[in-house]
């Protein structure tokens, strides 16, 4: 089952490599042919076209599997029982496997480029299940018969890993357990999915965040360089200055407008504890501070305390925090998996700083080599 997981995690960076490259060589073919007659064939209708009637041609030369529906390839693949007879027939069940893995591979990375219905999920589940089911059958000749219920669980597992290694995501595991519904399968199936997937994302970003990148959408990704683990929080924050409020005391309206001017971002501005000693409790965000003031300007009022039971709804207690220490690494992870828009970052529990999404998208397109 390692072995497995290992080879899923391998084989889900090559299968997003060989997308961007895939990717890149059209572009260069059509930009070379722009102005010829050839680029009637690179036209993305007549190009799908073309690399779909390519596929049949293969489908109908190799006959066996390739010429049913995916949803029963896999069915079969993962069915405890004995294979059709669609499978044991003509090349055999261990080269039809081969053949049927390879070719929806490869075909899988043309399909997701063209404007047809196409998807990445069930795919690769049925090419790793055809991977699984292959493995076992090795094993079974090696070691002697597995039986027709291990041989479907590698199947399962294999699906269940490759699917995991191209996206990165845990939920391929989970999915595929939800198939069985067999609780002896919960354990391998997560485990070979946490090994394919932490494989592949020491490689390469997942499909979806390659797929942004070739089409030139800013996308904030996580680094993978060991020399982003030298690059901290205090190197990529703006400093706060004297761009914040304070909680213990009641503050002038004019003042806020001046710390509001004084903010040229949306991002929030901090609430300290006091100017001696500027703990961070939270933050007021922009638009609602602009609000604030407004509101007292039509009550005319000219003090206002963050602690009254009308302003004290108006503070996020809760926000975002990193150490000034903190690495690029862990900064961008965080950012990455709770969608955040910034970050304070404190030292000792000091307000010093804020990180923002943009921030760390520019330091991102500036620094290439560490992701």
């Amino acid at each position: 089952m390692a072995f497995l997981a290992f080879l899923c995690g391998l084989l889900g960076p090559a299968f997003v490599g060989l997308h961007a490259h895939w990717v890149r060589v059209r572009r260069k073919i059509r930009a070379a042919t722009i102005e010829t007659f050839c680029s009637v064939f690179c036209s993305k209708v007549i190009f799908a076209g073309i690399v779909a009637t390519v596929y049949m041609i293969v489908c109908w030369s190799v006959g066996g599997p390739l010429l049913y529906p995916e949803r029963l390839v896999a069915d079969d693949l993962v069915n405890p029982g004995e294979m059709p007879i669609y499978w044991r027939t003509g090349y055999g069940e261990e080269i039809h496997l081969v053949l049927y893995g390879v070719i929806y591979f490869f075909f899988t990375i043309a399909f997701v480029t063209l404007k047809l219905p196409a998807g990445i999920f069930a795919p690769m589940f049925v090419t790793g299940a055809t991977l699984g089911r292959l493995m076992a059958l090795v094993l079974s000749r090696i070691m002697g018969p597995l039986g027709h219920a291990r041989v479907a669980c590698f199947a399962l597992v294999g699906g269940a890993g490759l699917t995991s290694s191209v996206t990165q995501t845990f939920s391929a595991g989970l999915i595929a357990y939800g198939l069985t519904g067999m609780e002896g399968l919960l354990l391998p199936v997560l485990l070979v999915t946490l090994i394919s997937c932490g494989t592949a994302m020491q490689m390469s970003h997942n499909i979806y965040d390659n797929s942004c990148l070739l089409k030139h959408i800013p996308l904030l990704l996580v680094p993978s360089s060991h020399q982003s683990l030298r690059v901290y929080a205090k190197d990529l924050m703006e400093a706060i200055r004297d761009n914040y409020i304070v909680d213990s005391e009641p503050i002038e309206v004019s003042e806020l407008s001046k710390i509001l001017k004084a903010v040229k971002s949306q991002a929030p501005i901090p609430v300290v504890h006091s100017e001696g000693h500027p703990l961070l409790v939270g933050s007021i965000p922009h638009q609602m501070l602009a609000v604030l003031i407004e509101a007292c300007k039509v009550a005319d009022r000219h003090v206002v305390s963050m602690r009254e039971d009308d302003v004290v709804p108006l503070i996020d207690q809760c926000p975002l925090v990193l150490n000034k220490d903190a690495n690029l690494q862990k900064i961008a992870f965080l950012f990455h998996t709770l969608r955040a828009e910034y970050a304070f970052v404190v030292d000792m529990g000091q307000a010093v700083g804020i990180v923002t999404r943009q921030r760390l998208i520019e330091f991102q397109e500036k620094n290439v080599y560490l992701y």
